[in-house]
C-alpha cells in the first residue's frame, strides 16, 4: 500500500511541474479597456509595454533591473504600482526567486488596485508559489479564494486544489477535488488515480480504495502496482478470495511478476482450502522461470503437494529440494511419506539417503529407520539403528522402549519360526 511518504511523492511531482510562465501580455493588452477608469498613466503603460518586448527576448535581469527604476517613479498606492509590482513578480518568477516574487505579488494584491479577475489570477499565481516552497498552509489561503472565482473549473484546476488539501493532511477535503478532475477530464493522468488512492488508503477508507484501485485498473491493467495493492486491500477486508482471485487474474494477463506477489498468490491458494492449485500455480511460475527453484521455493512446493495429499509430486519435489540443498532433510519427509502409508521398503531406502546427508535430527532419522526394518522383520539392523538413535537425547528414550519391543518381536518372531519349522518337519 502506498503510505505517506509515497503520497507526498505523488504530490510533490505535480506541484513542482506547475509552470511558472510570464504571464504579461494578457494583463498589459488588456490595460487600454480600463486604464482610463482605473487611472494607469500612459506612461507606465508604455514603459511597462517596453519592458515586456525584453522579457519576451529573454532579457530578464534587465527588465527586473528596469522595473526597479520604474517602481521609484510611478506614484504609491496606484494602480501604476500595483502593475509594477506585479511584474515584478513575474520577474522573479522567471528567475526562481520564488520568496522574493511572492512578496512583490502580495505587495501588489495588497494595493486593492488591480480589476478582480488579474487579482484572482495573481492570488493564484501566489498559490503555486507557495506550493512550489512547500508552504502548503499560505498557498491554500490563497487558492481557495481563487478557486472560489471560478466558473467552471479546469480538471488541473480541481487537482491543484486537491493536492495543496492532501498535503495540509485534509485527504478527505482533497478526495471530492480529484473526483471532480476524474469525472471532468476527457483523459484521465494516472497520477490523479494515485492522489485518490493514496488519500483513501490515509483515511483507511479500503472499500472506497478498492473501487479507485478497480478504476485505475480499467485504465492501466499493465501496472502490477494497482492489481498488488487491490489484493492487499482485500486482505484487510478479510475476503480473501477476492485477493487470490485478483492475483490469479493478473498471473493470467501476465501482468504479475514480481516474485513477492505471486508468492503472495501462492500462499493464499494454499490458506484458502486449494493447496493443489496453489501447488500447480507454483509450478507454473518455477516453470516460467517468474521464482527460481531454490530450496524456499521447492520447499514451498513440496509441502504444498503434501496439503493436497498427493504424494507423487510431493515425493519429487522433496527429491528436488535434496539435490538443490544437499541435506538429508527432505529425504526425512519422503519417508515420512511412505511410512504413512506403511510402505516400509521405500521408507527404510529414503531414510538411508537422508543419513547419506547432514540431517537436522539424526536421531529421529536412526528411529525412523529402526521402525521402517522392524517392520520389516529386520531385527537385527533395525535394532542396531535404534542403538544409534539411543545415543542422541532427543530419541533416547523412544529409541529404548523401541528397542525392547523389537527385542520381543524378534524373540516372538523366532518362536514361531521354530514352532513352524517343527510342524513342518514333523
Amino acid at each position: 500500500m502506498m503510505v505517506r511518504t509515497q503520497l507526498h511523492q505523488v504530490i510533490s511531482r505535480a506541484t513542482r511541474r506547475i509552470a511558472m510562465p510570464v504571464l504579461l501580455a494578457g494583463f498589459i493588452a488588456s490595460a487600454p479597456a480600463w486604464g482610463a477608469a482605473n487611472s494607469v498613466s500612459p506612461g507606465t503603460y508604455k514603459e511597462l509595454t517596453s519592458i515586456q518586448e525584453q522579457i519576451g527576448n529573454n532579457q530578464v535581469d534587465e527588465a527586473n533591473k528596469a522595473l526597479l527604476e520604474l517602481h521609484a517613479e510611478v506614484a504609491e498606492d496606484s494602480l501604476d504600482e500595483a502593475l509594477v509590482l506585479q511584474m515584478l513578480g513575474y520577474t522573479e518568477m522567471s528567475r526562481n526567486n520564488y520568496p522574493e516574487a511572492v512578496d512583490y505579488l502580495r505587495r501588489s494584491l495588497a494595493l486593492n488596485k488591480l480589476p478582480e479577475k488579474v487579482k484572482y489570477n495573481v492570488g493564484y499565481m501566489v498559490a503555486q508559489l507557495y506550493a512550489a516552497q512547500e508552504k502548503f498552509d499560505d498557498a491554500l489561503t490563497f487558492a481557495a479564494e481563487w478557486f472560489k472565482t471560478l466558473e467552471q473549473p479546469t480538471p488541473d484546476q480541481y487537482i491543484f486544489m486537491a493536492n495543496i488539501f492532501a498535503q495540509t493532511g485534509n485527504y478527505k477535503d482533497a478526495i471530492p477535488y480529484v473526483e471532480q478532475a476524474i469525472a471532468k477530464a476527457p483523459k484521465v493522468k494516472e497520477s490523479w488515480y494515485q492522489l485518490l488512492i493514496a488519500s483513501h488508503f490515509e483515511l483507511k477508507q479500503y472499500k472506497a480504495a478498492t473501487k479507485a484501485l478497480t478504476d485505475a485498473i480499467s485504465h492501466w491493467p499493465e501496472k502490477a502496482s494497482y492489481w498488488e495493492q487491490l489484493a492487499s486491500v482485500y486482505v484487510v477486508l478479510g475476503n480473501e478470495k477476492r485477493a487470490l482471485a485478483t492475483l490469479q487474474l493478473a498471473w493470467k494477463q501476465q501482468v504479475l511478476t514480481k516474485e513477492t506477489s505471486v508468492k503472495s498468490m501462492i500462499q493464499l491458494a494454499v490458506s484458502r482450502g486449494t493447496p493443489e492449485h496453489g501447488a500447480r500455480l507454483l509450478q507454473s511460475a518455477i516453470d516460467k522461470e517468474v521464482l527460481p527453484a531454490d530450496e524456499m521455493y521447492l520447499d514451498l512446493l513440496a509441502n504444498a503437494w503434501v496439503a493436497a495429499r498427493e504424494q507423487e509430486p510431493a515425493i519429487e519435489a522433496f527429491a528436488l529440494l535434496a539435490n538443490t540443498s544437499k541435506k538429508g532433510d527432505p529425504f526425512m519427509q519422503i519417508a515420512n511419506l511412505h511410512i504413512e502409508k506403511a510402505e516400509w521398503s521405500q521408507a527404510e531406502s529414503a531414510l538411508n539417503r537422508a543419513l547419506d546427508y547432514k540431517v537436522d535430527e539424526p536421531g529421529k532419522a536412526w528411529l525412523l529407520l529402526g521402525i521402517a526394518l522392524t517392520e520389516q522383520k529386520k531385527f537385527g539392523s533395525g535394532m542396531d539403528a535404534f542403538r544409534k538413535a539411543r545415543a542422541f537425547k532427543d530419541s533416547a528414550r523412544q529409541a529404548k522402549s523401541w528397542l525392547k519391543y523389537a527385542g520381543d518381536l524378534q524373540r516372538q518372531h523366532n518362536w514361531i519360526t521354530r514352532n513352524q519349522n517343527d510342524t513342518d518337519a514333523s
